[in-house]
């Protein structure tokens, strides 16, 4: 998942640099569609990553079958890059997807949040990586809006489909905000793993953003979707939604 120094292929890749104020650069390469990773690959691994280590109360894993935490395996070599930096440091990010290149000069803490969320959902992990779908469709640095926006829009899709095919859609939203309230127990866990892993706060930051959203949605979603209403289509020949 991350390289230092070499070209990346041209592909469905998503592709991060990160630029410390140093010269420091460090180079990572997500592909959304990798292969999950093993439970045991045979090479040593450090003790926060252990499936025992604060394994997460909603985890359907078994320790007897599964050595490692799969997410923990996803964002280990993130965590080992930024194990030295302090969050608030900034850092220059180039996040190169197949059709366009962002850029932004952020903290680290910021640039971690979107490459963490985006490892996570993309990897191993059996309740995290029901976001696969939306990450997809990565956007770095997404604010808490387009967050939810994106969210809520994946989920009312699926229901819609599931709807068509004969199914009992939940127009309420009940599952997202189950959901969520099972992205947060997960979150809660990451960071109590990163409290041991991490000698400086940049990761453990990082993972503490991906909570507030996590709690937001869980907590207040719709109250959190009446602030979207400005951003919505409105009715043919009458105003805006306001």
């Amino acid at each position: 998942m991350i390289s230092s120094g070499r070209r990346f292929r041209v592909g469905p890749v998503i592709e991060y640099t990160l630029t410390l104020d140093n010269g420091r650069t460090v180079r990572f390469t997500v592909d959304p569609e990798r292969v999950a990773a093993a439970a045991d690959d045979g090479k040593p691994h450090p003790d926060w990553t252990r499936l025992d280590y604060h394994q997460c109360p909603n985890c359907p894993l078994r320790t007897s079958e599964h050595r490692y935490c799969p997410a923990a395996l996803d964002i280990e070599q993130v965590v080992v890059a930024f194990g030295d930096v302090y969050s608030h440091h900034q850092v220059q990010a180039e996040v190169r997807t197949e059709t366009r290149t962002y850029v932004k000069r952020t903290d680290v803490q910021t640039a971690l949040r979107s490459l963490m969320g985006l490892c996570l959902a993309t990897g191993g992990c059996p309740v995290l990586s029901r976001m696969k779908g939306p990450a997809r469709l990565h956007m770095p640095f997404a604010t808490v809006e387009e967050t939810l926006f994106r969210m809520v829009g994946a989920y009312l899709i699926g229901q819609y489909t599931l709807a068509r095919q004969g199914g009992t859609p939940d127009w309420d939203l009940a599952g997202l905000t189950g959901l969520y309230a099972e992205l947060q127990d997960v979150n809660s866990s990451i960071k109590t793993r990163l409290d041991a892993a991490a000698e400086k706060d940049a990761n453990i930051n990082a993972v503490v953003l991906l909570m507030g959203i996590s709690m937001l949605v869980s907590f207040s979603l719709e109250a959190q979707l009446i602030g979207l209403k400005p951003f919505l289509i409105g009715e043919p020949g009458g105003p805006a939604p306001a």
